[in-house]
Formats: C-alpha cells, structure tokens, sequence
C-alpha cells in the first residue's frame, strides 16, 4: 500500500512538472527567441555605438530598479504558494498590496535619486546618452510592480498568463513598433527613440498582465478581507532582495564594469553575448518556475521525498536541453553573434565562456531555488557574497587586459564556485541532492 501510494506521488509529481514545465518551456523558447531577435533589430538599426549606448544604459538600470520590489517578487512565490494550499486568501490580499505599495513607494524614490545622479553626472554633455538615460528611469515602477504580478501568476501556477506579457508582447510590441517608426516612416533610430518605444511597450505588456491577475485571483479572493503580517514579510523579502541583488551582479556587472574600462561598444558586443548565452540555462529556468512553489510545497508539508523527486527531474530535465544548447552555440556561436552586425563576432570567445557559466549553473540543478524556498536564504547570502566579491575581483583583475575574454573568465569563475557550494551546502544539511549527477545520489531511488 506504501509502495503504491509513493508510486502515485512519483507519478503525480512527474506529470505536473511534465505538462506545467512543458508549457513554461514553449513559452521560454518563445521569450528567448523574441528577446534575441528584439536585440538583433536593435542592434541592425541603431548600430553598434548607439547599441552600446542602450545596451549599457539598460544593463545599469536594471542595478537602480532591482530593489524596488524590496525582495517581495521571490517572497511571494514562496508565501503565496503556502497560502493558497491552506486557503488563506486573505493573507494572500494583503501580501500582494502591501508588496505594490511599498514597491510604488521605493520606485519614486530611486527614480529621484537616480535623476539626479544622472543630472549632475550628464547634464553638460546633453545628446543621445543623457537623454536615454534619463527616459530609462520610467522603467524602474514598471519593472519592479511587473515581477510581482509575475510572481503572483506562479504562485498560483497559472504558468503561461505568467509570463506572456514579458516573454512574448513586450518584445512583440518592441519590434513592431520600432519597425514601423523606422522602416515605413523611413526615420533614423537612436537610443534615446529605441528607448522611449521600450518604456512603451513595457506599459502595455504590463496593463495587459494587470488585467490578467485581476481576473485569476478575485474569484479566489472575493469576500476575504486584507490580513497584513508586513513585519514577518519585509523580514523574509529584503534577505531574499539581498541574494536576489548578488544574482543580478554575478550575470551583469561585468557589462557595466567593461562600459566603465573599455567603452559602451564593447560593453554593447559584450551584452549580446550574454543575452545569447542565457539560451543555455532556460530550460532549467523555464522548469524552476514550476519547481519552485512545488518545492515551497512540499517543505511546508514536511514530504522530502517529493521534494527529492521534483529536484531530480527537473535538474535532468533542464541539464538534457542545456547540453544541447551548448553545442550549438560552439558550433555556430560565431554565425549568431554575426546577426547582430559583423563588430559583434568579436565576442566570440567571450559568448563561448558564458555559456559554458550557464551550463555550470544547470548541472548543478535547483540549488539555489531549494535553499531559498525552505528558508535557507542567510546561508545562500553568505556563499553568493562570497562569490559576488570573487566576481568584482576577478573583473578588475581580468578586464584591463583580456577586456570582454577577462569579464568572461570572471563570470565562469564565480559562478563555478556559487552554484557548486549551493549544491553541497543542501546536500550537507536537507540530504537532498540537486546536482544532475554526482556520487552517493540517492533522489532516483525514493
């Protein structure tokens, strides 16, 4: 009887991760697809220097907006998928306002700041760099309160609604209308229009997912009142923002860094390798969308077998398709990059190491998601600390003399050393294995 009723767990767990994950992977496809694609046409009619201009302006802003949401985009994925299995919407409501009030709140505040800073910085240069830079800031509210409708959707596993509106319109929206502002109104883009039509096409993706949520959640929500635990949340949220901040340097400081030592074009050719390279680990991203309430789950109800089972396949799962990624880009690296324009085949090398970063991060499974999802977020703060220093380290020391091979090596470095620690420390205190592959695995046996 024990013996059947763990076979139908298996069973169950398989077929959620099989037909959820299958749908988060299309949908990732697309949205690395349409990403890549958005940046080659930006990259064709801007060309290279008012690419490097947007590329770098974007990459920055991405550091500024990070802490808006203060941490609440994982927070919620966490807490809400714990909610809802014990029916607490009204603790759902208030979670999800207080997270957008105080994300508003944080955003109008670093767009202040941020202005200034820019102001001060630019203002006697003026062109195409000081007003790009100033327009990107529109971009802060709409990126931070955009990953916790996002999250919200996960939470709830409504998979695809999650993320149609960043995946596939924005980029939709993107092309096609710098398409039509360039092509049929035969006018020259810049950063500063490519930029504008960008902000643009975030607030229409986004309306788009508000109006989604809206209709997901009321039938669940309706008639519960707003319960608020904001000490408990800010608590939980701002260490998960900490780590979630040390994620985002170890995939793009080194954009910045060879903007600030070799120049934006370089940085520009730099961050199409890297959005190219990303392409290797999506599966196990597109899966850990899933995986990531079903492991939240599973801890709360104390059944480590599951946990093990939902670790098991989606790391195999995600490591098959990022083997094959990586192939393909060692074959064909070069000729994709030459998409971009024929300046842009230059990082090479460069794309090659990335990818290999990528492939690390996949072999080692949903380590990082396991830690974070069962409360372990101080001991991963402390190992991505540790690694964003080796980072920032190795980019300085690398940088000045091997420029986009240097930031490159740096990035393999470190994150060799994040991912493998994360996976050790798990299997040390939870004896869960995430890792693909590695000796003593006991997952596929329970």
């Amino acid at each position: 009887m024990k013996q059947t009723t763990l076979h139908r767990t298996e069973t169950n767990v398989s077929r959620i991760l099989a037909k959820s994950g299958s749908i988060s992977f299309m949908m990732n496809v697309a949205g690395v697809g349409l990403a890549v694609l958005m940046q080659v046409v930006l990259a064709r009619l801007l060309g290279v220097v008012s690419y490097g201009y947007y590329a770098f302006v974007m990459t920055v802003i991405t550091f500024v907006a990070f802490p808006a949401n203060l941490g609440f985009d994982t927070a919620i994925v966490r807490f809400v998928s714990s909610y809802k299995a014990d029916q607490l919407w009204g603790e759902v409501k208030g979670l999800l306002r207080r997270a957008n009030q105080l994300t508003l709140l944080v955003s109008l505040v670093l767009m202040g700041i941020s202005g200034v800073v820019i102001y001060v910085m630019y203002r006697n240069s003026g062109g195409e760099f000081y007003y790009t830079f100033l327009t990107s800031l529109l971009i802060i509210p709409l990126m931070a309160t955009a990953t916790l409708r996002q999250s919200s959707l996960l939470a709830l596993k409504e998979v695809l609604v999650a993320q149609l509106p960043e995946k596939v319109l924005r980029p939709v929206f993107c092309i096609v209308i710098l398409y039509a502002y360039t092509v049929l109104f035969h006018v020259k883009a810049g950063a500063f229009e490519a930029m504008v039509i960008f902000v643009g096409s975030m607030l229409l993706s986004y309306l788009f997912g508000a109006w989604v949520l809206n209709r997901k959640l009321t039938p669940h929500t309706k008639g519960h009142p707003h319960r608020f635990q904001t000490k408990h949340w800010l608590s939980e949220s701002t260490s998960l923002m900490v780590n979630s901040g040390m994620y985002l340097i170890l995939g793009q400081l080194s954009v910045v860094m060879i903007g600030m030592m070799h120049g934006t074009s370089e940085s520009g050719i730099f961050s199409a390798a890297v959005r190219i390279a990303t392409m290797v680990s999506f599966a196990i991203t597109s899966i850990n969308m899933i995986a990531a309430p079903m492991i939240s789950e599973s801890y709360a109800k104390g059944d480590m077998k599951q946990m093990q089972k939902v670790c098991t396949l989606s790391g195999r799962s995600g490591f098959a398709f990022a083997g094959l990624v990586f192939l393909t880009i060692l074959l064909l690296g070069q000729w994709i990059l030459g998409l971009f324009g024929e300046e842009f085949k230059a990082g090479t090398t460069a794309l090659i190491l990335l990818s290999l970063s990528h492939l690390v991060h996949s072999y080692c499974g949903q380590s990082g998601t396991v830690m974070t999802m069962t409360g372990q977020q101080r001991a991963s703060s402390r190992i991505l600390m540790i690694s964003t220093v080796l980072n920032v380290a190795f980019n300085l020391l690398l940088i000045p003399s091997l420029g986009m091979i240097g930031a490159a090596l740096a990035n393999l470095l470190s994150t060799a050393f994040c991912y493998f620690s994360m996976m050790f420390k798990v299997k040390r205190s939870m004896q869960i294995v995430t890792g693909v592959w590695m000796p003593g695995r006991t997952g596929s046996k329970s």
